[in-house]
């Protein structure tokens, strides 16, 4: 008895993963895409380098929104049948703040080694309350 409760508990532990790993990823890749169909025909071949990099913030933004979508209930996209949305608001806001030190992280990397990591902490807090936001904002992301 105590074996199938644990293995139910284990299931839906890895459905909740599962879930955040393919919206993360579907956020990403939408995101990115995003820029790199704005930037067709507008952005000479030269600065595609630099577009990469910009395509690498956005995958970041495009995770906190797939993050978003797996874990606030009130999210109105369609997901697949096989994954099942949770409401874990704790959850989102944890994770979306490593997204906002991710972010802070990258753009510390483009700029400058000597950029205080105090504006990590501060990408955190906006990351986590983005997360604490969910649908409220990320429904008004526009492609």
């Amino acid at each position: 008895m105590a074996l199938s409760r644990t293995s139910a508990k284990l299931r839906r532990a890895m459905r909740a993963v599962a879930t955040i790993a393919f919206c993360a990823i579907f956020g990403a890749t939408a995101f990115v895409a995003g820029v790199f169909i704005h930037a067709m025909g507008t952005v000479p071949i030269e600065q595609w380098a630099d577009l990469v990099k910009v395509a690498l913030l956005f995958s970041i933004a495009g995770a906190l929104f797939g993050t978003i979508l797996a874990l606030d209930r009130s999210a109105i996209i369609a997901l697949p049948r096989a994954l099942k949305r949770f409401e874990a608001p704790v959850s989102r806001v944890v994770i979306c703040a490593c997204f906002g030190f991710l972010a802070v992280l990258l753009l510390r990397s483009w700029t400058s080694p000597n950029l205080p990591l105090v504006w990590a902490g501060i990408g955190a807090l906006i990351g986590g309350t983005l997360g604490w936001f969910g649908w409220r904002w990320a429904k008004h992301v526009n492609f």
